[in-house]
């Protein structure tokens, strides 16, 4: 078998490397993840997201979900609380079936997916994270009104009329980040293969004659370019 460098990242994120099982200096923990041939995160999807920051799109990660929801407990405990554990949605392991997993992808029994994730640009600066579930773009006092004007363009030509919103903020996510906040929020679930965008204005003031416009996709060859009128506001997962 062909000796393999993967890199454990642990829920809070302590980071050690397989073989060497060394913790990595914390100085190094801000730097981009590179040279090895997979990353293995233990947690949850946040973890996950977390580790998505530090990647380019060459390394595959497997999630392992270390607490994942057990039915019997939900079952047990149904008229007492919610007893749902982690969802792990972008987990394809859990600490049940790691072992089995690991030596799938190791023996090539399995291949990895390829899920799209969003470039972000300020003032026409690209940053450097994507983000593989959503952004949110928002003041970070939850009672302040949010005011931007957004509209989908095409190879930079308008594809629709300049929209104004007084609202809570806007989110935009990908589609593996559609059934999180944007599910909850009202939006749709999206084939997590998807390479579209959806977005989503969060509690727009009404009455609006725009109010049917203020949720929709944005097609993979399209981008949404949005106006922020406040000086403060804006979070990438």
């Amino acid at each position: 078998m062909v000796r393999k460098r993967l890199l454990l990242l642990l829920k809070p994120f302590d980071l050690c490397l397989s073989h060497e099982l060394a913790a990595l200096p914390s100085s190094n923990r801000r730097k981009p993840i590179r040279d090895v041939d997979m990353v293995i995160t233990i947690g949850g999807d946040g973890t996950l997201l977390q580790a998505s920051h530090f990647l380019d799109n060459s390394i595959p990660v497997l999630g392992v979900n270390s607490d994942p929801t057990r039915p019997e407990e939900v079952e047990e405990f149904s008229e007492v609380f919610d007893a749902t554990r982690s969802t792990g949605y972008l987990c394809a392991a859990t600490v049940n079936n790691f072992e089995q997993m690991l030596e799938g992808i190791l023996e090539n029994r399995f291949e990895p997916s390829e899920l799209a994730r969003m470039a972000v640009s300020l003032n026409s600066k690209l940053i450097s994270t994507s983000a593989l579930n959503d952004v949110l773009l928002a003041h970070p006092c939850p009672s302040v009104v949010s005011r931007f004007s957004f509209r989908i363009t095409q190879n930079g030509e308008p594809l629709s009329n300049l929209l104004h919103s007084r609202s809570s903020g806007l989110r935009v996510s990908t589609a593996a980040g559609s059934t999180a906040a944007m599910l909850s929020a009202g939006g749709s679930a999206m084939p997590i293969l998807s390479k579209e965008l959806q977005y989503m204005v969060r509690e727009p003031i009404l009455p609006d004659p725009n109010s049917h416009l203020m949720h929709g996709f944005v097609k993979s060859d399209e981008a949404m370019d949005i106006t922020w009128f406040l000086q403060r506001g804006a979070s990438i997962y």
